[in-house]
């Protein structure tokens, strides 16, 4: 009988210990899984809630490898350039260190797009935009919506603007405006001339952007004179003023639709021969 009791007991402790051992084990386990499905960020994976700010920061992390460079020798040169420039024009101190990310595709596909930070500071304490010929280098300031020249000449980033009309055919005493498309949307200033006063003038909407102002039939082109820094470009645009029996056929070349009326924004700031009084609503066909 006794030892009966013995071998009861003994089970019984050999049982308590095995449970004591086992169960923190497979908590263990259950939080290894955890921390893992959060480390390793997987779209619509189900994770604790407890998890969900980890999860979140694993997803961050790998948008940045998606998206930003941040360590190579591509950007180790963009740094260099920017040590190399004033501190007065940069904004970064010499004697702080920065962190740096390059987004992978190039802006207006032609400027390399670098940020600094501080250490574990989201905002961004400058914002660069480094020409890809290593013509010129600028200094954005995204929270006043200006830009500022760093180093180099726009010469080359000039060859790359894009001048063209909004709408080349537009109805008498109505307006268009010619567009300017510039990498990494610097900004410039915008000149229009018309070169036949006779059908087309020049103006300015209530805005103050330069507006093309058709006033008889025909057609006519304006020159386009847009300026960066010390160097501007110039092209000549074509358009075309519809008087009442041209909007009619331009009409019945739809499907019974009536003729496709657009209202255009353009982008600048400039002047050209100043008519008051004809700016308003750009429409065109």
């Amino acid at each position: 009988m006794k030892n009966w009791k013995k071998m009861t007991a003994a089970l019984i402790t050999v049982l308590t210990i095995s449970a004591g051992s086992a169960f923190p084990a497979f908590a263990a386990a259950a939080e290894a899984k955890a921390d893992n499905s959060a480390a390793a960020y997987k779209s619509g994976a189900v994770v604790p809630s407890e998890n969900a700010p980890a999860v979140r920061q694993a997803a961050r992390e790998k948008a940045m490898a998606n998206y930003y460079i941040t360590s190579g020798k591509k950007l180790d040169k963009a740094v260099a350039l920017l040590q190399g420039i004033d501190p007065a024009k940069t904004g970064l101190q010499p004697d702080k260190d920065y962190v740096y990310r390059m987004d992978k595709t190039l802006t207006g596909d032609y400027f390399y797009h670098v940020k600094a930070f501080l250490p574990n500071v989201s905002e961004p304490v400058g914002d660069y935009l480094l020409a890809k010929d290593d013509s010129c280098a600028f200094r954005r300031f995204p929270g006043e919506g200006r830009t500022e020249l760093l180093e180099g000449t726009t010469e080359k980033l000039m060859e790359k603007i894009e001048i063209y009309a909004l709408y080349r055919k537009i109805p008498m005493e109505s307006a268009s405006k010619v567009f300017i498309r510039v990498p990494g949307n610097i900004p410039y200033t915008l000149t229009l001339t018309s070169l036949n006063e006779n059908t087309l003038v020049t103006d300015t909407d209530e805005n103050g952007q330069p507006v093309v102002y058709g006033i008889a039939r025909g057609k006519a082109d304006v020159l386009a004179e847009v300026a960066i820094g010390e160097f501007s470009k110039t092209k000549k645009v074509s358009f075309t003023v519809l008087d009442e029996k041209d909007l009619e056929r331009e009409e019945n070349r739809t499907s019974g639709s009536g003729f496709p009326i657009g209202i255009g924004i353009g982008i600048g700031i400039g002047h050209g021969h100043h008519h008051h009084g004809r700016g308003g609503v750009v429409i065109g066909i």
